[in-house]
């Protein structure tokens, strides 16, 4: 009888490396349903709110235990604040969120005269304006031809000023609907795009580079806060 100690070798060693590959598989995979169920949710883009960003059946994953949420974050949000001060773990299922982005953050105050958005706090007590690169030309147009104006309204603590990037096709915080989202009803912020394929991305926040108010600002903000509010009479 002959005895080979090279292929007895071989053979253990292919042994412990199917079993290593089968013990790395398995946490693996663990792993990713555990992110799955209890860091990460599937969302998908309904509508055109957010265009020309994102787009209806695209599929996004949004981060639920990451709650440092800052200027320019994309974020789903509970459409129904009642439904979401009560959520569980199984709420998810049923409710329906709505994509958004955070322009406005507790404690700020906002204005807003055509594209424009003219944020209000303490680094900026007299106002800036904080240009928005994400959002589309022909919108910030038709923004700016109609004046649009939101009055200077303060975001109570501990809620968040979203806003659709498609400024004319969105119900979002500037609707009495809505108005300024609760913390407890943002479900969680955007982390990657990853369907489709072409379109993958990982998000990133915005370079804002906020302005001060000119005079001529100043000046067609008051006119279009008085005109605002003969309307109201």
């Amino acid at each position: 009888m002959s005895y080979s100690p090279t292929k007895q070798n071989n053979s253990l060693f292919a042994k412990r490396l199917w079993g290593s590959f089968n013990i790395v598989f398995w946490l693996s995979l663990i792993t990713l349903f555990v992110l799955k169920v209890v860091v990460f949710q599937q969302v998908t883009v309904v509508g055109a709110s957010m265009e020309p960003n994102y787009f209806t059946n695209e599929t996004l994953l949004v981060n639920q235990i990451d709650r440092n949420l800052r200027r320019g974050q994309v974020v789903a949000a509970y459409e129904n604040k009642a439904i979401a001060k009560d959520a569980d773990y199984f709420t998810r299922f049923r409710a329906t969120f709505l994509l958004k982005r955070v322009i406005g953050l507790p404690g700020e105050e906002i204005e807003l005269l055509g594209s424009k958005v003219i944020i209000y706090n303490s680094q900026f007590p007299d106002g800036a304006i904080f240009n928005e690169d994400y959002v589309g030309s022909e919108v910030k147009f038709n923004e700016d031809r109609t004046g649009y104006y939101y009055p200077r309204t303060k975001i109570p603590e501990n809620e968040y000023f979203l806003m659709g990037d498609n400024r004319a096709n969105s119900s979002d915080s500037r609707v009495a609907k809505y108005g300024p989202f609760p913390d407890y009803s943002i479900f969680g912020q955007e982390s990657v795009r990853f369907w489709p394929l072409q379109r993958l991305d990982f998000f990133d926040l915005p370079n804002y580079q906020p302005t001060g108010l000119t005079d001529e600002l100043k000046n067609q903000l008051l006119q279009a806060e008085i005109k605002f509010k003969n309307t109201l009479r």
